[in-house]
């Protein structure tokens, strides 16, 4: 009798805790599908998800004026250039024809993981980065390269200059 009592009541608390669990996940998912209609309704297009060191997401967004996320914005009239980072090494550069992007710090050692960044710089020399994680399995790579095609449009229609003088 014992045992059935025992085994039920772990049953039980199992059920409880996938019940939890279903209904944190449905919770996100809601919260996030709420956020991105307010974002959309500013009339801001979204472009990724970026991760935060604390593990949440927030969203990295363009209007026709600029870009947003979570820890700053940037006005497309006063972008210069962007590269694409990996580890601090760069893997894509894009900038306004004529310009210049001042030479790379050199890359850190690898530290065992994946961290994928975008830098952005404007005029006058100001740089920002948009962190985009360093989840695996390509997720962070597929984030960056989402935010650096985003914003080297800016530059297209300009007559975009690649490194090596293509264009």
């Amino acid at each position: 009798m014992w045992i059935k009592a025992l085994a039920l009541a772990a049953l039980l608390a199992l059920l409880w805790s996938l019940f939890r669990l279903s209904m944190g996940l449905r919770w996100a998912k809601v919260s996030r599908d709420e956020a991105r209609r307010e974002e959309e309704a500013r009339g801001r297009r979204i472009v990724a998800e970026l991760p935060s060191p604390e593990g949440t997401l927030g969203f990295f967004t363009e209007d026709h004026a600029g870009f947003y996320w979570p820890a700053g914005e940037a006005a497309k009239s006063g972008l210069v250039g962007t590269r694409l980072l990996l580890n601090g090494g760069i893997i894509a550069t894009a900038t306004r024809a004529g310009t210049t992007l001042p030479e790379p710090p050199v890359p850190e050692p690898f530290e065992g993981r994946e961290r994928w960044d975008v830098a952005l710089y404007f005029a006058g020399g100001a740089t920002r980065m948009v962190a985009c994680g360093t989840v695996r399995e390509g997720v962070s790579r597929e984030i960056a390269t989402r935010v650096f095609e985003a914003v080297r449009t800016v530059f297209v229609a300009e007559g975009e200059h690649l490194p090596g003088g293509a264009r």
